[in-house]
């Protein structure tokens, strides 16, 4: 799914917020990032608390949606994988 950005001003800097539709959602964390032939993946936090997974295509400069988690689901995961949360 492409996806608009607003770029960072440093070249080739992650991203400081991403739009899906109308929402803008600030990033605030960078949790990883990976280099290929013209483009980058970045996998990143949002201030909804989500994670995204974002590839920068730096040859035509845009920008795709590969992965989206939402934070209910990542909160769910941390209770389910805890020792004693039964």
């Amino acid at each position: 799914m492409r996806i608009q950005v607003e770029p960072h001003a440093v070249l080739r800097a992650p991203p400081r917020s991403l739009y899906r539709g109308e929402r803008r959602i600030d990033i605030i964390e960078i949790i990883d990032q990976w280099y290929g032939p013209g483009y980058r993946y970045v996998k990143v936090r949002g201030h909804d608390g989500s994670v995204y997974l974002l590839r920068l295509d730096e040859i035509n400069d845009q920008c795709e949606l590969i992965m989206f988690s939402a934070a209910r689901v990542q909160r769910l995961a941390t209770r389910i994988t805890r020792p004693g949360s039964a």
